[in-house]
């Protein structure tokens, strides 16, 4: 019986991954809310030194593609 209580508790390595970088990401308005959807705010979220690198490597990447008059699409689900 509780070799089965430890495997119903215990996590894979992807699992390990994605806990380890929630762990990781130090945002303090993590919020569980459902079945497994996480929220965050959203202002917590950009005013971080990783965003901040993120967008200013976006915005290069699309400088660079508006100067190449590469047409970018997104589609949204």
């Amino acid at each position: 019986m509780s070799n089965f209580i430890k495997r119903l508790f215990s996590v894979n390595s992807d699992e390990q991954k994605v806990l380890d970088a929630i762990k990781e990401s130090g945002l303090k308005s993590m919020r569980v809310i459902g079945r497994g959807t996480l929220v965050v705010d959203a202002k917590e979220v950009t005013s971080t030194d990783k965003f901040k690198v993120y967008a200013r490597e976006a915005k290069k990447l699309l400088s660079k593609a508006a100067s190449q008059n590469i047409r970018l699409t997104c589609l949204l689900s």
